[in-house]
């Protein structure tokens, strides 16, 4: 009899377990789990992950990137993000309800080039069977070079950083034309026009990236904080062979753009450094082909003088430019009728030419300094190189936007388009 009964026990225990597991397998069939497809098939060597549990579903697919830097640094993030998952949803109440989670991530590698690597990780959570999937989105991008994750700092300029925060996010991936952005799973596609203008142009120079001309201002056209204080820095006389340089390595440590006014015997001599100045994103003005008062000359000779210089510039960056500082700051009507293009003094004069001294020039400019501000230097004079890395630290220190002239006047409201005479950003 008691052999019966156990009989009969053991049939009721496997008929229970049967019907739960013919439960279970269809409750867990119910659970729709997408399928992964990954868009990096340029790209390292796939991989999948599968992790499954009474509680839970991890999958993972990724191609893994050759480089064992990003390799270690995306496994770091998936492990992070799946033991984050499994705090949240591995719980006794789980278990008791039967409530299965999900959670799928899709890594997609994208190569730039031989130096750059764009990294997109999607992941989709699902933490009960009546929940719809919430899907995130997370981006690294890597230089390969160096082994470093580059971050948004990296690439723009501080004050274009914080804006780009609020208007996207700071989740984005380099592409081979293009720029995304993610604003969760919303996308912000970008090409590179006047990119320079906004970004630390060394991880441009790095990476190769190609530029076009097209629709960069879609992102950047309102990057200016208008209700911040801006000042334009000009050089004039230039480019010299060794100080411009120099000037160029103190505005790029400080994120800072100029405006160089170049003679065209000198732009004659040294094409290299024109286009280091045009490369780093600074703007090139004309101050004609070899100094002389324009208000002296006759309206033949001015005309080549300006002319010429344009011409040489254009020829080296493929820009013509467009600004105009004539020498002396010597305007007449006459010169006025010749030059259709708008003419840029300055209201702050460093006198570096006259005092060849830091003591003097660095208070000269800044004792007074606001915000509209246009100030003179001349990079030809080395005792010049050292005080702009004194006016430059102070503005940069005191939340001046140190830009270019013509993005000065422009955030300003000023029509630079015909002549016009500018002293300042505050006429």
């Amino acid at each position: 009899m008691k052999n019966m009964f156990k009989v009969f026990l053991t049939i009721v225990i496997l008929g229970v377990a049967i019907i739960t597991g013919i439960a279970l397998a269809e409750y867990y069939g119910k659970l729709e789990v997408p399928e992964l497809r990954s868009q990096s098939m340029e790209y390292g060597s796939e991989d999948d992950r599968i992790e499954s549990t009474e509680l839970y579903e991890i999958r993972t697919k990724y191609y893994v990137a050759e480089n064992e830097f990003v390799r270690a640094s995306v496994r770091e993030f998936i492990d992070n993000a799946i033991s984050e998952f499994k705090r949240e949803n591995v719980t006794p109440e789980k278990l008791r309800d039967k409530e299965r989670a999900v959670l799928l991530q899709v890594i997609d590698t994208y190569s730039v080039n031989d130096n750059l690597v764009s990294i997109k990780i999607t992941s989709m959570i699902k933490k009960t069977f009546e929940e719809e999937y919430t899907t995130t989105v997370d981006t690294f991008n890597y230089d390969l070079t160096q082994n470093k994750e580059i971050k948004l700092e990296d690439i723009f300029k501080r004050e274009y950083k914080s804006k780009i925060e609020e208007q996207y996010s700071d989740k984005y991936n380099l592409r081979k034309n293009d720029i995304v952005f993610y604003n969760n799973t919303t996308e912000s596609t970008c090409t590179y026009n006047n990119l320079k203008e906004y970004t630390n142009s060394k991880i441009l120079t790095a990476s190769n990236l190609s530029i076009s001309d097209e629709e960069y201002n879609t992102l950047i056209s309102n990057l200016i904080d208008k209700n911040k204080k801006m000042i334009a820095i000009t050089f004039d006389d230039g480019p010299h062979k060794t100080n411009t340089q120099q000037i160029l390595n103190i505005l790029s440590k400080y994120n800072a753009k100029a405006t160089f006014f170049m003679l065209g015997q000198n732009v004659e001599y040294y094409p290299n450094v024109v286009k280091e100045v045009a490369n780093q994103g600074h703007e090139i003005g004309i101050h004609t082909w070899s100094h002389p008062q324009l208000t002296k000359l006759s309206e033949s000779e001015i005309a080549k003088e300006i002319n010429n210089t344009a011409q040489a510039i254009k020829n080296i960056t493929g820009v013509e430019p467009w600004l105009v500082r004539p020498p002396y700051g010597a305007l007449n009507s006459t010169v006025k009728s010749v030059v259709p293009n708008p003419f840029i003094l300055w209201n702050i004069d460093s006198l570096d030419w006259k005092s060849r001294d830091k003591e003097q020039i660095v208070p000269l400019v800044l004792n007074d300094v606001q915000d509209g501000d246009i100030i003179l230097l001349h990079d030809i004079h080395s005792t010049t190189v050292p005080a702009v890395e004194e006016i430059v630290k102070y503005l940069y220190d005191n939340d001046y936007q140190i830009i270019t002239v013509s993005q000065m006047l422009e955030a300003k409201g000023y029509d630079t388009t015909t002549t016009r005479v500018f002293y300042s950003g505050r006429q």
